[in-house]
């Protein structure tokens, strides 16, 4: 599933910045903020069931990708 969100530039350009601190895409660190608010939540996301995706340790998108 793709999504198409907007961000204010202020907010863009500090998520760049925190996602090239971790060694990882925006895309990645958008998708690890997203997940880790559903665990926190106590939500199930099944992410773990569709192999790499719910991988942590995934550094890029391309590593995702089978």
């Amino acid at each position: 599933m793709n999504v198409k969100t907007r961000l204010d530039p202020e907010i863009h350009a500090a998520a760049k910045i925190a996602a090239a601190k971790e060694g990882i895409s925006l895309t990645e660190y958008l998708r690890r903020l997203v997940q880790s608010d559903l665990e926190r939540r106590g939500m199930n996301t099944r992410a773990s069931s569709r192999g790499n995706r719910g991988d942590r340790n995934a550094n890029s998108d391309s590593e995702r990708i089978r």
